[in-house]
């Protein structure tokens, strides 16, 4: 479903990764901020009830496959003149193949199902797409999408939220992308429709839709949890019916929210592969008033509070987005509860009167901010009635951080150089300690919300040498186990030249066919810069050039564009993490600081333990099992420091170089 968005100055997706706790991302608005998507407004109701009754998911035994090209599922809820205009617009498609269309009135009152049997009917007014009505008592957008699939005898299921009006194209262009490339589902960019009412509300959604446009397009449409929406969603249908379905517990009894993320986790969790086509166009027609709006997002938090005890890990995911663990999180979940000690006239005088300023177009900054706060408030209120976002059982990745694997003779460098002899006993020390060795498809899922099973480990190696093709590559090849390496890529094929100039030994790179050679043994190829520098030190335009270089330099030395960044010497701070992430990274590696082990909160500085030469392998057992504790005080000043520099470079004075 497509979140019901709100207002001005940019959205973000409710369900996309978060930046380190607490900080503003330049690159995109970060997750919760007004005009985030909570909801769809599609099958919006007052809420009927404020439990999830289970409700059995209707079975496909009576498709025939391969009968259409596409089927078309459209659920809709009294919205008559909306979705006539839905389906108008599906008529007007390109279809070189058949397809039918499949609309589920869900319980409509408002004369929808009369009004579509007379476009079903033939006659003058009949769809050009063969066009079957289906009714049903009302009992929510999950159910409606699961009866239109047991209806629908097409290849692929093509998922869309009543007030989509689709691009003449778009059942090509998903045709395109799933038609023998191994997709198995896929997603579109679905901006705001011209006829859309304006307002804050509106004004935030646009700018959503284009952030995320955008993004995807700048990764290459690398795809999370929160980028595949079910207000426009194209799946086979085999791997519908083997994922199972939408679960009609969360929408049961007329309220929304919860059925798409569920749904699209298990998707991701079973293997399925989905891209994103930006050439598959929906324009949402976007009609919320703000009290829908709220209601949309309290919902949202009774939704999460669900989804966190279906999908154990996905609680401490939907935290970290929605700023749980930060200070503003916090002051949300302090006034919903104090909202709800209050006297009703008293607080629906309060939201009454930031309503009417959003109804009436107002986009200050103060009436902005009000409406953020009683969103925020609303969602927390919802998940405390939901029992709460339950963390899972167990933690992400501890992540491992190697350079040089040889013996090095150097009183500079020689302790950051494991010989392999060294590198094979700390890592069968690790196995025998009960930790597995997992890759970077298994972290960047457990950032995503798909817990590790066991106490997992990630094996790096910063700036990519020699020695690894030498001697790391036969060690992890006997064990088994998967590693990434970070290449710094301006010095590819050349040596250490940031530890030469300190007067260090210099030690070979790997070149282009050293880092295919890893590649094809398996390994992850991530970023490590493009000189090694000290990147918080550097200008806007030089910190760019350092983050998004590489990703055209590993490119075009035939290797993948790289999801995974390591920052220089573990240095990063605010502005650097964000412009990490505006580069179209994953997520980005730093060095242990505060946090031991990762947490969807650091997706852009994961801490790493630094091996030396000098760890013993029950050293390194014990630092991973039993780390040390890191005083936070180090953080809040690289912080600060942060930001000082920001207000130096604003003022027009330089930084000082860091010595």
């Amino acid at each position: 479903m497509i979140h019901a968005a709100a207002a001005a100055r940019g959205v973000a997706s409710r369900q996309e990764p978060a930046t380190v706790a607490g900080e503003a991302d330049v690159s995109r608005v970060a997750p919760g901020r007004l005009g985030a998507p909570a909801r769809p407004p599609t099958q919006a109701r007052p809420d009927a009830s404020e439990g999830l009754v289970a409700e059995p998911r209707t079975e496909h035994d009576s498709r025939t496959p391969g009968a259409y090209r596409f089927s078309v599922v459209v659920p809709t809820y009294n919205r008559r003149d909306v979705v006539l205009r839905a389906v108008e617009a599906l008529g007007r498609t390109a279809r070189p193949w058949p397809c039918e269309l499949i609309v589920v009135v869900d319980g409509s009152v408002d004369g929808t199902a009369d009004a579509l049997r007379g476009l079903s009917a033939p006659g003058p007014r009949a769809s050009p797409l063969p066009l079957r009505v289906v009714t049903q008592g009302n009992a929510g957008a999950a159910s409606a999408r699961n009866r239109g699939a047991a209806e629908a005898r097409g290849e692929y299921l093509l998922f869309l939220d009543d007030d989509m009006i689709v691009d003449p194209a778009i059942l090509v262009e998903l045709d395109r992308a799933l038609d023998g490339a191994g997709v198995d589902a896929a997603v579109g960019h679905i901006p705001v429709h011209p006829d859309s009412p304006a307002g804050p509300l509106t004004d935030g959604l646009r700018r959503w839709a284009e952030l995320r446009r955008d993004r995807l397009a700048r990764t290459g449409g690398q795809l999370s949890l929160g980028d595949l929406l079910t207000g426009q969603l194209a799946v086979r249908a085999s791997v519908f019916d083997a994922v199972g379905g939408f679960d009609a517990s969360f929408t049961a009894g007329g309220t929304f929210g919860g059925e798409d993320t569920d749904f699209l986790y298990r998707l991701l969790r079973s293997g399925a592969r989905a891209r994103f086509v930006p050439e598959a166009v929906s324009h949402q027609l976007y009609r919320v008033t703000p009290t829908q709006y709220l209601r949309q997002w309290r919902q949202a938090g009774l939704a999460d509070a669900a989804l966190s005890r279906k999908h154990p890990g996905l609680g401490e995911q939907l935290s970290t987005e929605h700023h749980g663990h930060t200070p503003r999180g916090r002051a949300a979940r302090a006034a919903a509860r104090v909202g709800g000690r209050l006297p009703r006239p008293v607080v629906k005088g309060a939201v009454g009167g930031v309503l009417g300023r959003v109804e009436a177009g107002h986009t200050d900054r103060a009436t902005i901010a009000a409406l953020a706060s009683l969103r925020d408030g609303h969602y927390w209120s919802g998940v405390a009635t939901g029992g709460g976002l339950r963390p899972g059982p167990g933690q992400l990745p501890c992540v491992l951080a190697y350079h040089a694997v040889e013996d090095v003779a150097d009183p500079r460098i020689g302790d950051y150089a494991v010989p392999p002899e060294a590198l094979e006993a700390q890592l069968e020390a690790l196995l025998s300690a009960g930790l597995r060795f997992v890759g970077a498809d298994e972290l960047i899922g457990a950032l995503d919300g798909q817990p590790c099973k066991e106490p997992s480990l990630v094996l790096t190696f910063d700036d990519a040498y020699v020695s690894l093709v030498r001697h790391a590559a036969p060690v992890l090849r006997r064990l088994g186990i998967p590693a990434i390496v970070f290449a710094v890529t301006g010095e590819i094929g050349g040596t250490n030249s940031w530890d030469a100039r300190t007067g260090a030994v210099q030690l070979p790179l790997l070149d282009g066919p050293g880092l295919r050679a890893l590649h094809e043994d398996g390994w992850e190829v991530g970023a490590h810069s493009r000189s090694h520098q000290h990147l918080p030190m550097l200008d806007d335009d030089a910190l760019r050039a350092e983050l998004a270089g590489p990703r055209a330099d590993l490119a075009a030395l035939g290797l993948p564009a790289p999801r995974l960044f390591a920052y220089p010497y573990g240095h990063h701070d605010r502005r650097v993490r964000a412009r990490a992430r505006a580069a179209g990274y994953t997520a980005a590696f730093a060095l242990r600081e505060s946090r031991p082990w990762p947490s969807p909160r650091t997706r852009f500085a994961l801490p790493r333990v630094e091996v030396l030469r000098s760890h013993s392998p029950q050293a390194l057992v014990d630092a991973v099992l039993d780390p040390p504790t890191v005083h936070p005080a180090r953080v809040a000043d690289r912080e600060a420091r942060g930001l000082a520099r920001t207000v130096l470079r604003v003022a027009g004075r330089p930084p000082a170089a860091r010595r």
